[in-house]
């Protein structure tokens, strides 16, 4: 029993000793030598990278997607393979990535199914302004998400879905008084991807109204900016003031039902979405 411990006390600092002196630098120089050229290129800095028991993390990660966008700040970023993986000849697989920005986390799980890729991710809290100003939209987008993705991608097809969740929403067309601008205190979009972002279930409330819509998102190649086409019904509630039903009054959208909703359409650019017939 001592032999065993001794062995295990030998086998803790031999372990420790490699990981306090492993070389970092190059282990993240070979990370990044295997990212695309255009993901590669987008990672501007990194403080400062040290290898754990969780795993390789990067501190304070600086991301620029085009060299005229504004940057994003990542507080840490951490990647760790399978153990399991790494002993049957897997490549490390699943690997699994954790990262702290926009004042959020998010975790990501990486594996492989037979000829596909299969990423799993979630994300919990995310700043909507934070992570969107790369995109450098023209109307003002705030609020925090909350949410899952599944990602399959192969030689032939790839494809994905998942459900965003957000909380205190608020978006606010160019031109249009902060007062007036769209708010939501809870909303829902479930999505799915293939050549074309799929909105198949919106719903958005607050103590003024709901809606509810369906649309696509095209993607065209780069540098093309993507299209949206989204329909979107809004019930007023008794609780909406005068002000914004006179506003809504004066959108171009279907002709009222009943019970006051309207469907109005959302297309374009979507840094620069525009309201129209449905």
């Amino acid at each position: 029993m001592k032999r065993f411990q001794f062995w295990l006390v030998v086998l803790v600092v031999f372990t420790a000793g490699m990981i306090a002196t492993f070389p970092t630098d190059g282990l993240v120089a070979s990370l990044l030598a295997r990212l695309p050229p255009d993901a590669a290129r987008a990672v501007e800095r990194i403080g400062s990278s040290h290898l754990g028991l969780q795993g390789l993390t990067l501190d304070d990660v600086t991301l620029r997607p085009r060299p005229d966008a504004p940057p994003l700040e990542l507080r840490s970023v951490t990647l760790r393979p399978s153990l399991l993986g790494l002993l049957r000849g897997r490549g490390g697989r699943p690997w699994h990535a954790k990262v702290h920005g926009c004042a959020g986390t998010a975790s990501a799980t990486f594996d492989r199914n037979g000829d596909q890729d299969v990423v799993a991710v979630e994300f919990a809290d995310v700043d909507l302004v934070c992570c969107l100003s790369p995109l450098q939209l023209r109307d003002a987008i705030e609020g925090r998400a909350t949410g899952n993705a599944a990602l399959t991608l192969s030689p032939a097809t790839r494809g994905a879905s998942g459900v965003l969740g957000l909380t205190a929403a608020r978006w606010q067309a160019l031109g249009v008084p902060r007062n007036l601008a769209l708010r939501a205190d809870t909303g829902t979009v479930h999505w799915r991807l293939d050549e074309a972002l799929h909105i198949d279930d919106l719903a958005l409330s607050n103590e003024e109204f709901s809606a509810s819509g369906t649309g696509i998102v095209r993607l065209p190649p780069a540098p093309a900016v993507p299209e949206v086409d989204l329909r979107v019904r809004l019930q007023p509630s008794p609780a909406m003031p005068q002000a914004h039903r006179d506003l809504l009054n004066r959108l171009p959208g279907s002709p009222p039902e009943p019970s006051g909703a309207r469907t109005y359409r959302i297309g374009g650019p979507i840094d620069a979405p525009q309201l129209g017939m449905p």
